[in-house]
Parts: C-alpha cells; sequence; structure tokens
C-alpha cells in the first residue's frame, strides 16, 4: 500500500511539474477560469433576479451546483487530465507506452496530463459555495468530500466512454467529445426533468451523482444521499476500471518502442 501511494505521489508530482513548466501561462489559465466560472454564474443570478425560484430551488442552490461542479470537474482535470486522451491513445497505439511500464497502466494514463485549469475550477467552489451559495465554513469539509466523490464518478463516466474506441474505433470523435455533454448536463439542474430522464441519470449516465444528489444531501442534510453519492463514486470506479481492463483484451498494440534510459 505504501509503494502503491509513493507511486501515485511520485505520478501526480509529475504530472504536476508539466502542467506548471511555463508557470505564467498555467497561472494565466488558472484565474482566468476562476473568473469564467463566476461570470458565467451571472445568469442564473439575474434569472433570480425576476424568478423567486427554479421548481423549489433558489440562487444558493444553483451556487452550490455550481460549485460541486467546478469542483469535480476541475479534481478530474488537474488530477486525471489523460482521461480525455484515452480514446486517442487507444485509436493510435500510444497507449504501448504505458503498458510497458511495471504497474496497472490505468494510473500511469489517467494521471499523464494535468491541466493548470482545472486549479482554477478547484478554487471558484468555495467562493460559489460560502459566497453565492449561502454556506458556513462548517460545511466545507462535507462540500469537499461529495465533490471529490463526484469528481470520480465523473472521471470514471468519461473513461468509460472513452474505452469504447476499444471495440469501437469510428467512434473516437463521439468519445472524445463525450465530456462535453457531462459537463453540459452537470451544470443543468436537473430536478427539473422528468422521471424518466432523472432516472437515466441515475443509472445509466449517472450525472446525477455530480451536481443534482450531491446538492441535494447538503441542503436536506441527508446521510443517506451523502452514503449514495460516495457509493457511486466506489461503484463506477471499479465498474470504469474493469471495462478498461475487459477492453485491454482486445487492444491492438501500436508498435510503440519504449526505450528505458
Amino acid at each position: 500500500m505504501h509503494q502503491a501511494l509513493g507511486y501515485l505521489g511520485a505520478l501526480l508530482a509529475t504530472n504536476l511539474k508539466a502542467g506548471f513548466a511555463k508557470p505564467g501561462a498555467a497561472v494565466f489559465q488558472l484565474v482566468l477560469m476562476c473568473l469564467n466560472n463566476l461570470v458565467f454564474f451571472i445568469v442564473w443570478a439575474l434569472y433570480f433576479d425576476r424568478f423567486p425560484d427554479l421548481r423549489g430551488w433558489g440562487r444558493a442552490d444553483v451556487a452550490l451546483l455550481y460549485g460541486i461542479t467546478a469542483f469535480a470537474f476541475g479534481l478530474a482535470m488537474a488530477v486525471g487530465g489523460g482521461v480525455r486522451d484515452v480514446a486517442r491513445a487507444i485509436n493510435d497505439g500510444s497507449l504501448d507506452v504505458h503498458l510497458g511500464r511495471p504497474r496497472h497502466p490505468l494510473p500511469s494514463l489517467l494521471m499523464s496530463r494535468s491541466i493548470p485549469s482545472g486549479i482554477g475550477d478547484m478554487l471558484s467552489a468555495p467562493v460559489l459555495w460560502l459566497w453565492l451559495g449561502d454556506r458556513g465554513l462548517a460545511d466545507l469539509p462535507l462540500l469537499v468530500l461529495l465533490s471529490t466523490a463526484a469528481g470520480i464518478v465523473m472521471m470514471s463516466i468519461i473513461l468509460i466512454a472513452q474505452c469504447a474506441v476499444f471495440w469501437w474505433p469510428a467512434l473516437l470523435r463521439l468519445a472524445e467529445q463525450f465530456w462535453e455533454v457531462v459537463i453540459i448536463i452537470s451544470v443543468y439542474p436537473q430536478h427539473v426533468f422528468g422521471a424518466g430522464i432523472r432516472l437515466v441519470l441515475l443509472t445509466l449516465l449517472p450525472i446525477a451523482f455530480v451536481s443534482q444528489l450531491p446538492v441535494e444531501a447538503i441542503r436536506e442534510a441527508d446521510a443517506m444521499k451523502v452514503l449514495a453519492v460516495i457509493a457511486a463514486a466506489i461503484l463506477y470506479g471499479a465498474l470504469a476500471v474493469v471495462i478498461f481492463d475487459r477492453g485491454l483484451r482486445h487492444y491492438a498494440s501500436g508498435n510503440r518502442l519504449v526505450v528505458n534510459r
């Protein structure tokens, strides 16, 4: 266990170092993304200035949703930004580089890229929670826990979609763009949808565990919903690993030589 954690820590440190190889550009991206999230929320602020609520949700609830989604997405991109490149690695054979390493290839593949703007997403979350979401410092530990679990669910959904290329290479473009679908749905209040769509968002496309359920767990102080989000992170994380491992059986090597110097 100690060796595994040390390996993951080394991967993360290397990734972040690469992401901040040009610190000026990285910090600019970080700050820009943080401001972008806050400015984008102005649309909802204007909405609630004219209308009292959105089917029972107020401005603070939508701010919580935005904050949780921003933290989840930012965590996924800052720590495991390589998840967006999995389909491409499968398609062009660059997955060979990770298969040539002595440990399971998935951590190396996911942590092969760190996107600095993801940290900006994470930094905007506390502003959305504490200022616009009307939450206090005492709520931060639970918010971070739920947002981290949501980030694992989000990364797992994207990874599963990317792994479709193992079996259907023609889906490369669709798999690469799928993360945009996840983001668009995540930042929209899902309680306004009908029962059928909400069921899909809890099962086949479990985006409700990324945003809506964490928000409901906070606003309703519902321990069962907190456990449901954590359980979803474990379940879909394990499912993503299983699907990736199954996909490796169908992988055709790109014959990329890895030379250790």
